[in-house]
């Protein structure tokens, strides 16, 4: 049966389907992606929703300044943490197309599926969104390397994407969102950390739980291509039924399909108090889709909990 979009071949990506939606055809595209993020915060309390695979990340906060790749981590109760590769970002979409469909701004990746959406709320700057749907210009990123142009042109930045015996946070979460995590997940088997050390789905799931009981505080890392949200919160609460995981922090709630998923690693990277026990969930295709972790100055007695939790699933 013909549809709308007559002989138009078929749409391949996100972006594609939305431009052909009813309603969606006179959203504002703009392929300078580090302008568009870096005026965010401006938007106020908003809802920011990142899915990567087997793992759905929603928050409600302000938008802190987005870093690129090789910037500081950034992650609060608060805001909203976005880190992004801006060489595997294609491009932005605002739209407006309903009045039962709140305002939307999207990322796109290289591929033209969304990396991340930003939904307004009745909390929401609205002449900053329209604003932002007039010009989408604006400062660029934090971190290394931050001219906007300069970014979009010079491709793929040069970071390890191994993990090594001298990994860190930073280049643990740089590896991830330079090629989704792919080699260094081929390179984990052979570090002579003794400690980092494939497990079962339930060995997590245990541990996930476990930590929930214990109210300790954690770092989510959920990478799309191209895009990290992080928020680092109180974990308040981890169910599991069937494969399907919630986990509940605050304001934010992070949706594991363990039946998606392909490979799950403690590993060892160097933080604040040394080596930081970290959680890598991977998808079937070999992409990382999650981090938990802790970042940052925590209690020490916070950091010692996590880190009996996770020298236990090392064994």
């Amino acid at each position: 049966m013909a549809d709308s979009a007559g002989d138009d071949p078929p749409a391949r990506s996100d972006l594609e389907i939305l431009l052909r939606t009813a309603g969606f055809g006179d959203s504002s595209v703009n392929h300078d992606v580090p302008a568009v993020a870096a005026r965010l915060p401006g938007l106020a309390q908003v809802v920011g929703v990142t899915v990567a695979g087997p793992v759905i990340m929603n928050a409600v906060g302000v938008h802190d300044d987005p870093v690129s790749v090789g910037g500081p981590i950034r992650a609060d109760s608060h805001r909203i943490a976005l880190r992004l590769n801006p060489s595997r970002l294609s491009s932005t979409l605002l739209s407006d197309p309903a009045a039962n469909v709140p305002p939307t701004l999207r990322l796109f990746d290289h591929r033209g599926n969304t990396a991340h959406a930003t939904y307004l709320t009745e909390n929401s700057d609205r002449l900053a969104f329209e604003a932002l749907a007039l010009d989408g210009g604006g400062a660029g990123l934090d971190g290394s390397g931050s001219d906007s142009s300069a970014q979009n042109s010079a491709g793929p930045q040069r970071v390890s994407t191994t993990a090594s015996r001298g990994d860190d946070q930073v280049a643990q979460l740089d590896a991830i969102l330079t090629d989704g995590g792919g080699a260094r997940l081929a390179s984990l088997p052979h570090l002579d950390c003794r400690r980092t050390v494939r497990l079962e789905t339930r060995a997590v799931i245990a541990a996930l739980e476990h930590a929930a009981r214990l109210g300790l505080t954690v770092t989510f890392a959920t990478a799309a291509p191209g895009c990290m949200q992080m928020r680092q919160d109180r974990l308040d609460g981890a169910r599991e039924h069937r494969g399907q995981m919630v986990l509940a922090a605050g304001s934010t709630r992070v949706m594991v399909n363990f039946d998606l998923v392909g490979e799950c690693w403690v590993t060892w990277p160097h933080g604040v108090w040394g080596r930081t026990g970290s959680l890598e969930i991977y998808n079937r295709r070999g992409e990382c889709a999650l981090v938990v972790t802790q970042t940052g100055a925590q209690a020490p007695a916070v950091a010692q909990a996590w880190e009996h939790l996770t020298t236990d699933l090392a064994g």
